[in-house]
């Protein structure tokens, strides 16, 4: 067994892992973005909407993916 074979299964791993992470902020992004959906459907007009947001830490991070 040479040293390329042995490091094959941690290439691997980390492969495996960086897929698994990637997935799980993917589905944390839908989360994010269900949510401000739902808190804009609630409020009662965009300052309620904003202030609802910065609560639940939602602020700053959907507009940036929101024009995708």
């Amino acid at each position: 067994m040479t040293s390329l074979d042995s490091s094959r299964p941690v290439r691997r791993a980390a492969l495996d892992f960086a897929e698994a992470r990637l997935a799980a902020e993917q589905a944390e992004t839908v989360q994010q973005h269900a949510a401000a959906r739902r808190v804009a459907e609630r409020a009662h007009d965009a300052v309620d909407c904003r202030e609802l947001l910065a609560m639940l830490g939602l602020s700053g991070r959907l507009t940036q993916g929101a024009h995708e």
